[in-house]
């Protein structure tokens, strides 16, 4: 059969679940978006400049059900989009670029937009994919869509060039979709060495990253039976719920909150899950972390890159702690005795901290914690709210309690200025049924708006 490439890229975005693209139409991708426009599956929304789109599309694919996933033309579209994508990249977020591409069927160079586009992408993609033949268009889709999603998730660069776009050509088949399944268990070796640490603890703490927001209930579970308190990174927020009594806040350095501070005192076995200990939620490399260091992460590079680790579990996060608590088994005995009365401390805190905050009278401002109090009250618990980079973000970390998985996010080690209006925008658009509210200092508001 004969089909345009442009209907085959159609065809494999809807096999893989796309719900929404993001960005402009022109000269190298009209043909696509006037499949897209064709689409009952596929809702392809226009922006008025890529960077937009991309912060749009990470959106969707941090608290969306599909991949946000941008269509953009070549060069200008695609540098313009860069800035999202590269957080994307270092937040470890999924993320699909499709872009248009010169002709590969002229022998004259110096076409319009021509590129090394790949070369540009190469240190923002896990990786690039130059579609040479109409046979190539749904097994390289489909291939990319598996490494934007498998190990530490991430974007990927595709590039379609228009003639493969516009005119038709041979394809054997339009094969369907098949996800593998290729998550593995941790080894066993390393989860028992992780659970004779914890055995051996007096005071066990938690430091959850991003890579735990799927493994909420294993985290709560792990946590309650240590009687561990937990603090967070600021990308990962969400992942433990604010109003649970072992929940300290993001960081436990000396940056961090006093409730962060004081219950990871005496820590003598840290479990950190999901986490690269980056610099922000290490207080620029400023946390104390004890010797019996237990880290958990999906990507075996980030493992005792910046704390040697005493035992290290290679595996995602959800099925590492499975594992982790079956071994630990029903009876902790008596290990954790000195840790149970970690709630107590982190209440203290915390009641104390308000109370400082409370004190801070001023005639002519809004005081942070009643404004962050006072939306709290007037938002759903599932609602999400997104924040910028900028004083608000860390403000908000502190004071804004977060009680859904999905309740936070914010651009984080690329730290993208700009971003959380047009990503409140693709938030909303993948949740119409919740309530979605940005948070943005002025500079940044007025990048994008």
């Amino acid at each position: 059969m004969k089909k345009t490439g442009a209907e085959l890229a159609v065809f494999a975005m809807e096999q893989i679940g796309v719900e929404f693209t993001f960005g402009i139409p022109g000269v190298h991708n009209t043909e696509l978006y006037d499949q897209l426009n064709n689409s009952r599956k596929i809702t392809p929304i226009m922006v008025t400049h890529e960077g937009g789109a991309s912060f749009m599309a990470d959106a969707v694919s941090r608290v969306g059900g599909s991949i946000g996933t941008l269509v953009v033309v070549p060069a200008a579209g695609l540098t313009h989009a860069s800035s999202g994508i590269g957080e994307a990249y270092l937040d470890g977020i999924p993320m699909l670029v499709i872009c248009g591409g010169i002709r590969n069927d002229l022998d004259y160079s110096y076409q319009l937009h021509q590129m090394d586009q790949h070369q540009f992408m190469k240190g923002l993609t896990k990786a690039t994919y130059l579609i040479e033949t109409h046979e190539d268009v749904i097994p390289t889709l489909y291939e990319a869509y598996r490494t934007a999603t498998s190990g530490e998730p991430g974007p990927v660069f595709v590039e379609l060039p228009v003639n493969i776009q516009l005119m038709t050509g041979p394809v054997s088949s339009k094969p369907d979709f098949e996800l593998v399944d290729e998550l593995e268990e941790p080894d066993d070796g390393d989860v028992q060495k992780a659970v004779a640490l914890i055995r051996q603890a007096k005071n066990p703490a938690i430091f959850a990253g991003w890579g735990a927001k799927k493994a909420r209930q294993e985290l709560l579970d792990l946590a309650e039976k240590l009687h561990a308190p937990v603090s967070t990174t600021l990308q990962g927020l969400a992942v433990f719920p604010a109003d649970h009594p072992l929940h300290t806040g993001m960081g436990f350095g000396p940056s961090a909150v006093p409730a962060a501070q004081e219950a990871f005192k005496n820590c003598d076995c840290l479990i950190a899950i999901g986490t690269r200990f980056s610099e922000i939620p290490t207080g620029s490399f400023g946390v104390t972390v004890p010797e019996n260091l237990i880290h958990i992460d999906i990507n075996p590079d980030v493992i005792g890159v910046n704390y040697p680790v005493a035992a290290a579990l290679v595996s995602d996060a959800k099925i590492a702690l499975s594992s982790l608590i079956q071994a630990l088994g029903n009876d902790m005995g008596e290990e954790q005795k000195s840790n149970s009365s970690v709630e107590a401390v982190i209440k203290s805190s915390k009641e104390q901290y308000r109370a400082e905050w409370e004190s801070h009278k001023n005639d002519e401002r809004v005081n942070p914690l009643h404004f962050f109090e006072s939306l709290r009250k007037g938002l759903d618990p599932d609602a999400i709210v997104v924040v910028d980079d900028g004083n608000h973000t860390f403000l908000a970390a502190e004071l804004f309690p977060v009680l859904d998985p999905d309740g936070f996010i914010c651009p984080s080690d690329f730290n993208c200025m700009g971003y959380a209006v047009p990503a409140a925008i693709g938030a909303k658009i993948s949740n119409p049924e919740k309530q979605v509210t940005a948070i943005v200092g002025d500079g940044a508001f007025t990048m994008t708006c």
